[in-house]
């Protein structure tokens, strides 16, 4: 660790409050600093970066100065300070944490894409289930429709059947009204 980030310590003898005041501005002006775990500490064990420092310095200015927290707050977001400022420390402390942001980034998008390709999947799922009952219902409807297409043939078979002994029964019939016919056409001319 390079000598120009400050312990928890270091920082409080430094600005010249206590711990547990300088542990309070930690977390009133979180906005402002470096992350606290960016060099592997965090609430007492935190280091701080000289950025940090500064704006702790000015923080300590401002309140001395009779300003409200809140009121700290806004000068320093009116300074420019901010997220701004933590982004350039955050590209300052070199190729490891930047190598650490850019991981943490590419590993999101990739649970993102992972969720994303698991609805897709859930949502084919329920898609094959549709079309799997559908093919279902339509084989049933399918063989119902077979059934009575077969019944349908079978009375349209009787139908021809009675029909055409119908017609033998007509034109036998006729055959014997002919035959009584010509018997008594020729009965009676001789």
């Amino acid at each position: 660790m390079t000598e120009a980030f400050k312990t928890f310590q270091q920082a409080s003898t430094e600005l010249g409050v206590s711990a547990n005041t300088l542990k309070r501005w930690a977390k009133d002006f979180a906005p402002f600093l470096s992350p606290a775990g960016a060099l592997g500490g965090d609430g007492v064990n935190r280091h701080f970066m000289p950025d940090d420092l500064v704006v702790l310095h000015r923080a300590k200015e401002q309140l001395a100065g009779g300003l409200s927290t809140e009121e700290v707050v806004e000068q320093l977001h009116a300074e420019g300070r901010g997220e701004t400022v933590s982004m350039a420390m955050t590209a300052r402390e070199g190729g490891q944490s930047a190598g650490f942001v850019v991981l943490t980034d590419t590993l999101r998008a990739m649970i993102e894409n992972q969720q994303t390709i698991q609805n897709s999947l859930q949502v084919n799922r329920n898609l094959q289930g549709v079309i799997i009952q559908d093919n279902f219902n339509l084989k049933e409807e399918n063989m119902k429709l077979r059934e009575r297409m077969q019944k349908l043939e079978q009375e349209l078979n009787d139908m021809r059947k009675r029909d055409s002994d119908h017609r033998l029964v007509l034109e036998q019939r006729l055959a014997r009204v002919e035959a009584e016919a010509r018997k008594s056409i020729w009965s009676r001319l001789f």
